[in-house]
C-alpha cells in the first residue's frame, strides 16, 4: 500500500482531498489534544499568521473550527467567571458560536467577489476569535487583542485565503472591527 492510510485511495484523491484534508490541516485544531492544540495554533497564528492561513484547509466541514470555538468559549466562560460574575460567563458560553456566524456574514460580504464561499469565511474567521475570546476578559489587554484579532490576523487571512488584495482585506477588516468596537465600547468600558 505505499505506506498510505487505507481511507486514503485513489478515488478519494480524484475528489480533491488529500491526508491532510482528511485528518485535519496543519492549521486546523485537533480535537484528541485540545490544550496542547491551542497553544500550538495560538503560537503559529500569532508568530506566523501567513503560514498560519495558508495550510488553513479550505473544506466545507465545520468540525474543527466550531469545538475550537466551543472550546474557547469554555476558557473565556473561565475567564469572564473570576473577572466579572455570572451573566457574562454565560454570554462567554453561550454566544461566541452564534456571533461567529454572523461576523463571517460580515466579513464574506466585505469579501465579496473573492475565492470560496461563507463556509470557508467562517473558518477564516474562527481562529482569531477564538483567541480573542479568552482575552476579552482582560481590562485594557481586550482592546489590543481586538484591533489585533480583527484588524491584521482577520486582514491576512481573508486576503490569503479568500485571495483578495491585503489593502482591500485591511481597509474593510478596519471599518468592520471599528464600527464593532464603537458600538462595544460602552459595554466594555475598563
Amino acid at each position: 500500500m505505499s505506506g498510505r492510510p487505507l481511507f486514503y485511495t485513489d478515488s478519494v484523491a480524484k475528489r480533491g482531498y488529500n491526508r491532510d484534508t482528511i485528518r485535519g490541516g496543519a492549521s486546523d485544531w485537533d480535537v484528541s489534544r485540545p490544550f496542547s492544540s491551542y497553544l500550538r495554533l495560538l503560537y503559529r497564528l500569532l508568530v506566523h499568521p501567513i503560514r498560519f492561513f495558508e495550510l488553513l484547509p479550505r473544506v466545507l466541514d465545520p468540525r474543527a473550527p466550531g469545538l475550537f470555538l466551543v472550546f474557547s468559549s469554555l476558557l473565556a466562560s473561565l475567564t469572564w467567571f473570576f473577572a466579572g460574575g455570572l451573566y457574562l460567563t454565560l454570554a462567554a458560553l453561550l454566544l461566541p458560536l452564534p456571533l461567529s456566524l454572523v461576523l463571517a456574514g460580515i466579513y464574506h460580504l466585505v469579501a465579496w467577489g473573492g475565492r470560496y464561499g461563507y463556509a470557508v469565511t467562517w473558518r477564516v474567521l474562527a481562529y482569531p476569535f477564538g483567541y480573542l475570546l479568552p482575552l476579552t476578559a482582560i481590562p485594557g489587554l481586550r482592546w489590543v487583542a481586538a484591533i489585533y484579532s480583527g484588524v491584521v490576523l482577520l486582514a491576512v487571512g481573508l486576503a490569503i485565503v479568500k485571495e483578495i488584495s491585503f489593502g482591500r482585506a485591511f481597509l474593510s477588516c478596519f471599518v468592520v472591527t471599528g464600527l464593532l468596537l464603537f458600538a462595544l465600547y460602552p459595554a466594555l468600558l475598563d
